[in-house]
């Protein structure tokens, strides 16, 4: 099919910003946003860069290469900011999304939750799908069965983890909104 390699497809990374300067990204079409006094470009815990390269990392002779790499564009919206990944983003992840939406992404990765539902990002998320725009969210790191949002809401794709053995990973939540499960024990990136 048409982008399956990622060939113009953009992917919107919503998280701590990306390392722009990073070897693996070199060639990779890039933009993004940030709020005032944060940057996109720039990444302070490391964690958007580490999910980026996941997604986007060039095939050379360093490193780790992407699921698409060379192929797909990045546009990244900061979210999180500080060495622990803290956030501090002024406004929503609904106002995430909406922009990740207006830059023309056609995938939303979100490795990030919480455990409460919202009415407004549960009703965006609907909106974004009816778009056909496919976002996708981390089930969680509790490593139980509650449900954590944005990924346990109905038009976004739970993400669970898997070890070496291909077993739930320990940390993994495992609840009933999981799509599907991919290896997230040990796995290299961008980022060490």
């Amino acid at each position: 099919a048409a982008g399956a390699d990622g060939t113009g497809i953009k992917v919107c990374v919503i998280d701590s910003g990306i390392n722009a300067n990073h070897e693996d990204f070199a060639g990779v079409s890039m933009s993004g946003y940030a709020s005032s006094g944060q940057s996109w470009n720039t990444d302070s815990c490391g964690h958007g860069t580490h999910v980026a390269g996941t997604i986007a990392a060039a095939n050379n002779n360093a490193g780790v290469v992407g699921v698409s790499p060379g192929k797909v564009s990045l546009f990244i919206v900061t979210v999180f900011d500080g060495a622990s990944c803290g956030w501090s983003y002024a406004s929503s992840l609904v106002d995430a999304a909406n922009r990740c939406q207006g830059a023309g992404a056609k995938v939303i990765n979100m490795s990030l939750g919480g455990s409460t539902s919202s009415t407004t990002e549960n009703t965006a998320f609907s909106n974004l799908n009816n778009a056909g725009i496919l976002s996708i969210a981390a089930a969680g790191n509790d490593g139980n069965n509650r449900h954590s949002y944005p990924a346990s809401y109905s038009s976004v794709m739970s993400v669970a983890a898997t070890d070496a053995n291909n077993l739930v990973a320990t940390f993994s939540q495992y609840t009933n909104q999981v799509e599907i499960a991919a290896p997230g024990v040990g796995v290299l990136s961008t980022y060490p």
